[in-house]
């Protein structure tokens, strides 16, 4: 199956513009601030000690916490953050009339195995990617070719090593359609960014903010754009006859 572009994100769109997807960007920009505040409030710290005549203002929002605390905080969000993403999987694949209210099962189900599962996915993919990033299409390769894994852990319960097979199989084909849509998505940001900065420089704290809402903002719309996609190539390769027997465990029905 070819992969229509336009339908995709139209569609993956209009899943971010509902409620459910009005609740994932204000969790996602909530904790996205908390870890940026936590990691601010560390570097303050490690600066301050260099540098006495600094002021944690020059660094942006901070926390008002001590370092160790500060250190928690930002491994309990970024764990968080997984979760998340997790959960946001299994809310946006549902049908678009589906997507105003948040079954309280579709959170729980199972998030234990599916946090410890996209945990271990994320240890195997990152040094994967960053190595291949040096050289640009090799890391936009293996990014796009396993970025349906969250999708197969969190939706299809699927292990991690599973979900990477699955993975690849869905987005073969349509490896170069992929990569157009997060180059897409990736030059919205930096174009976001570059309109933050004239705000961090009258103020860095606010710069921040601004800029982290932002980012949560596209990042929620890339997270529907995404569920399109994974439903059309889940379906296509259902009707061939080439869904895989995790497809089959999931509890709810999408």
């Amino acid at each position: 199956m070819t992969l229509p572009l336009g339908q995709t994100v139209s569609n993956g769109v209009q899943r971010t513009l509902s409620t459910t997807g009005l609740v994932i960007f204000v969790l996602t920009a909530a904790s996205q601030l908390l870890l940026v505040g936590a990691t601010n409030t560390i570097v303050a710290s490690i600066i301050t000690d260099l540098l006495p005549e600094a002021t944690s203002t020059e660094i942006g929002i901070t926390v008002p916490v001590s370092v160790p605390v500060a250190a928690a905080i930002a491994v309990s969000v970024t764990l968080f953050g997984t979760v998340v993403f997790l959960v946001s999987t299994r809310l946006l694949t549902r049908e678009q009339h589906e997507l105003s209210t948040l079954p309280r099962s579709l959170c729980t189900r199972r998030i234990g195995r599916a946090t410890l599962s996209g945990v271990g996915m994320s240890l195997i993919l990152t040094p994967l990617i960053l190595l291949g990033m040096p050289l640009i299409i090799p890391g936009l390769f293996l990014a796009v070719s396993f970025q349906f894994g969250v999708f197969l852990i969190g939706v299809e319960d699927a292990r991690a090593i599973g979900a990477l097979r699955q993975s690849w199989r869905l987005a073969s084909g349509n490896r170069w359609r992929l990569v157009a849509i997060l180059v897409a998505f990736t030059i919205v940001a930096m174009a976001l960014g570059m309109g933050t900065a004239l705000v961090s420089s009258i103020s860095p704290a606010a710069g921040q903010v601004v800029s982290v809402i932002a980012m949560a903002a596209i990042i929620v719309m890339l997270y529907g754009v995404l569920a399109e996609a994974y439903l059309s190539l889940r379906d296509e390769s259902t009707n061939r006859g080439g869904s895989t027997s995790s497809a089959s465990t999931a509890v709810d029905p999408l």
